[in-house]
């Protein structure tokens, strides 16, 4: 599984240990946390074609931790949010921030959101310069490390 793979380059924990912490949160804020992180990581050379959008969907249904926060209610709180990123950008990523942002201070749950977007978008073979420095953005909003993630070295 892609995921597994691309887990294991941005995390010291092992894949049963991150999907068993996930399923365990049930926490919303980290649901939602996690799919901003993911819409800011589609977006994050300023537009998404029809076919990345159907592509993050897919690696969203397939990515089994956040099933747990129930498939309809992931999917529903993506499309929302993907929505409001075509209908203005900057909106779109500003309610994104503010999601993640959330998660600022939460024990275990900022790590987990930066492991499961940098698992997400490396889950198609690739992590490009703008979906890395989306990630440090990401790192900087939760005060978190970059280096944590190996993700530091963005070109």
């Amino acid at each position: 599984m892609p995921y597994r793979r691309s887990l294991r380059r941005f995390s010291k924990r092992s894949w049963e240990d991150f999907a068993d912490e996930v399923h365990r949160a049930q926490n919303e804020h980290l649901m939602e946390g996690i799919i901003a992180g993911c819409a800011l990581v589609a977006y994050a050379d300023g537009w998404v074609t029809a076919e990345e959008h159907d592509r993050m969907l897919g690696l969203i249904r397939g990515f089994d931790p956040i099933a747990a926060f129930g498939l309809d209610d992931v999917i529903a709180t993506f499309e929302a949010l993907t929505k409001r990123f075509a209908t203005d950008q900057r909106d779109g990523e500003a309610a994104a921030f503010e999601a993640v942002a959330r998660l600022k201070g939460a024990a275990r749950y900022p790590a987990l959101l930066v492991e499961a977007c940098c698992a997400i978008a490396a889950a198609d073979g690739g992590f490009d310069a703008e979906e890395r420095r989306t990630a440090i953005r990401i790192c900087e909003v939760l005060e978190l490390d970059p280096a944590e993630f190996d993700i530091a070295d963005a070109p």
